[in-house]
């Protein structure tokens, strides 16, 4: 047990990045893959479920919420592919689910 105290200590060397600069850094680097890709806007939100209106505010600087959050990160790192946000909202979109996601009516 001793040995696994000592391994979890803080790092105090390392500096912890502020929210400002780490929103700059993905709201950058969102940017660059969109325009590498030459997709729109549109085209480019629309895979994570947002509108290009709001797309726009988060490239601008708004705070994107945890769960799209989340979801650009999995696709940056290659776990979501483009084809499985297509399942997903084709899924998302059929009358099958949503007879399971409200059920009686």
């Amino acid at each position: 047990m001793e040995l696994l105290d000592s391994h979890w200590q803080p790092q105090t060397h390392l500096q912890p990045r502020s929210a400002d600069v780490s929103s700059a850094v993905d709201r950058v680097l969102i940017i660059a893959y969109r325009k590498k890709k030459k997709e729109s806007q549109r085209r480019f939100w629309a895979r994570f479920g947002v509108t290009q209106s709001r797309g726009s505010r988060f490239e601008s600087g708004a705070e994107i919420p945890a769960p799209v959050s989340i979801l650009l990160g999995l696709y940056f790192m290659k776990t979501v592919s483009d084809a499985d946000l297509g399942r997903a909202e084709r899924v998302m979109y059929s009358r099958d689910a949503a007879a399971l996601l409200n059920p009686g009516q």
